[in-house]
Formats: C-alpha cells, sequence, structure tokens
C-alpha cells in the first residue's frame, strides 16, 4: 500500500468509526503499521497525522470515562459547514472569479475552477452581472507559478532562497527569508518575509523576484515558526508607499494644480510653489503606479531610478496596448 492509499484509508476509518480506535486497532487494519520496529511503526503513524494535519484533517486522541481510549477525526474541525448560496451570490462570485481567471498572473487556476464546480457555478457563465475591476498587471503582478510555489513554502513554514533586483538596481541580490504572510495589493502581490540579510521583516513585490528556491531538507518539518505578535492586517492595509521594499528615498512629483487635491490626499503633504510634492516612500514601484494613474497631469522628477522604473512601466503599457490592436 502506498502512502496516498494509506492516508484515505487512515481517514475513511476513523471518521466512520462509532467509537475510538486504539493504535493496536489500527495495526489490526493497516499492515503497513503491523510491520516492522514498534518505535518506527509509531514514527510512522505520527508522520501520517502530521500530514493529515497539515491538509486540514484533525485526528483526536480520545481518553474520556465513558469511552475507552482511542482515536477519531474531528470532522467539525476538519470539514467547513454546508454553504447555502442564492442565485445572486453564485453569480457574484462567478463574475468575480471571471475575472481572476482573465488575468494571466492569477495562482491556483485549477484550484479555483474546481472550486466553482462545486458550487455548480461555471466562471463564464451567461448573465453574470459586469463588476469593475483592476485587472492583475501581467508584468508587475508576479508570475502565478512563482506565486503558488512562495504560497506552498508559507503553508509548509519552509525557507526561501530569493533573487531579488530592488527597484533601479542593477545587481540582483540574494535573500534567504522565512516568509510570513501573501498579499494582493492594486494588481499586485507581495511576500512579507523575514529578510536574513537585513535580520528584520520586509516586504518583496513578487514580479521583483527573478527566482525562488524552497529548502528541500525535511519536507515534512517547519523551519520556522511564526512570531505571536505577528499580523498581516496592518501591513495589507497600509499605504504601499510604506512598505519596506528598499530604503528610504525622497521623490519628487511635479502634479497639475486640477488634480493637486488627489496626491495631497495620498502623499498627506502640500506641494510646493512649483506644484511639485516631496513624497518620502520605502516602495517606488506604488509611488510609480499613483503617478501613472494621474495620467499627463503628473511627472515623476526625481530620484533617477523611479524614472527609469516609469520608462519600463510605459514601455510595458504600450507594448500591451500594441499587442491588443
Amino acid at each position: 500500500m502506498d502512502r496516498l492509499e494509506r492516508l484515505l484509508d487512515l481517514v475513511h476509518v476513523l471518521q466512520s468509526a462509532h467509537e475510538p480506535l486504539t493504535f493496536s486497532q489500527l495495526k489490526d487494519r493497516f499492515a503497513d503499521y503491523a510491520e516492522g520496529q514498534p518505535e518506527a511503526v509509531r514514527r510512522k503513524f505520527e508522520r501520517d497525522k502530521a500530514e493529515l494535519a497539515r491538509l486540514g484533517l484533525v485526528i483526536r486522541y480520545h481518553d474520556e470515562e465513558e469511552t475507552h481510549a482511542g482515536y477519531l477525526l474531528d470532522v467539525a474541525a476538519s470539514y467547513l459547514p454546508k454553504l447555502t448560496l442564492t442565485p445572486e451570490e453564485r453569480g457574484l462570485l462567478a463574475t468575480a472569479a471571471r475575472a481572476a481567471l482573465a488575468a494571466p498572473s492569477f495562482p491556483h487556476r485549477d484550484a479555483l475552477r474546481m472550486a466553482l464546480a462545486k458550487l455548480g457555478t461555471a466562471a463564464d457563465a451567461d448573465g453574470l452581472v459586469a463588476l469593475g475591476h483592476r485587472p492583475l498587471d501581467p508584468e508587475g503582478a508576479g508570475a502565478p507559478d512563482l506565486v503558488e510555489r512562495l504560497g506552498r513554502a508559507l503553508a509548509d513554514r519552509k525557507r526561501v532562497h530569493l533573487r531579488y533586483r530592488k527597484p533601479g538596481a542593477a545587481e540582483v541580490t540574494e535573500r534567504e527569508v522565512a516568509p510570513y504572510g501573501l498579499f494582493l495589493r492594486a494588481g499586485a502581490w507581495y511576500l512579507v518575509a523575514h529578510d536574513g540579510l537585513r535580520d528584520a521583516v520586509r516586504v518583496f513585490r513578487v514580479a521583483r523576484i527573478e527566482d525562488a528556491t524552497v529548502n528541500a531538507k525535511r519536507p515534512a518539518t517547519p523551519d520556522y515558526a511564526l512570531p505571536d505578535d505577528f499580523d498581516l492586517e496592518p501591513l495589507m492595509h497600509a499605504s504601499p508607499l510604506h512598505y519596506a521594499a528598499h530604503g528610504a528615498v525622497a521623490a519628487r512629483v511635479r502634479v497639475d494644480a486640477e488634480v493637486a487635491f488627489l496626491a495631497a490626499r495620498w502623499w498627506g503633504s502640500a506641494p510646493d510653489a512649483d506644484d511639485v510634492f516631496t513624497v518620502e516612500t520605502t516602495n517606488l514601484d506604488a509611488l510609480v503606479a499613483q503617478v501613472l494613474e494621474l495620467g499627463t497631469r503628473a511627472e515623476l522628477l526625481s530620484p533617477p531610478e523611479g524614472r527609469a522604473a516609469m520608462r519600463r512601466a510605459l514601455g510595458a503599457l504600450r507594448r500591451g496596448q500594441e499587442g491588443a490592436a
């Protein structure tokens, strides 16, 4: 019996049992647990439990007076309750899924299609509500296979070796990181991780990661634990201008007077007499995106690496328009 078959059978047996099963009873049912030295067999069982826990299936040991001691699958902790949706809610889910699947950089495409199939909803169903959304930028969001790889490393708590290029940098830096979180903001994916090079938590734009190698040693054993005080929520809702993507820089942006009120709201300051804002940021990519939203009414004057990023972004937009023509 291979391991996958054994795991599936173990789930079925522990979920179907009317009372807890002892390890001795499990050994009678599974030849893989009956053969070998007792300590080796016990370790195999513990590894199987750990793998099922990683998949979200909770096996608990019961030792209560009204029942004999043994193992059972905790159904309530392992499975979500039945989800009941109205036709309108199904339509909204399908609409959101269609927008996601239309973006080349969206990861987990097969999982999304499977989830929609379980709900009886197709991503290309007729009569869906048209919702406005910002599509993922295929050149700036991050490749979907890379996002999935980082997501698996995060779930397994495995360290990752990154090759990362900071905005405006000619050289790629090597980083050893411990992933703490992964989120999507304004069409781009970001990785939050403890950076061994800086010995601090940093935010990495996934599109700037040129390669990511997950630690393959002891795959079933976590490399690290999340700090008890870590909270991803504030980072997700903070201004992208303050993500710790690089050191602090002071950028200068000229903005037409007609839209200066919008820029002032974004940047929390007023322009000088020449309609130029000074913006402190640790994430030039985010500032470039904001300047692009203002179109011809704004110009990023400095630093030079910011202007280079603007040229790259405008070139990508032009190529996209030429390809769509």
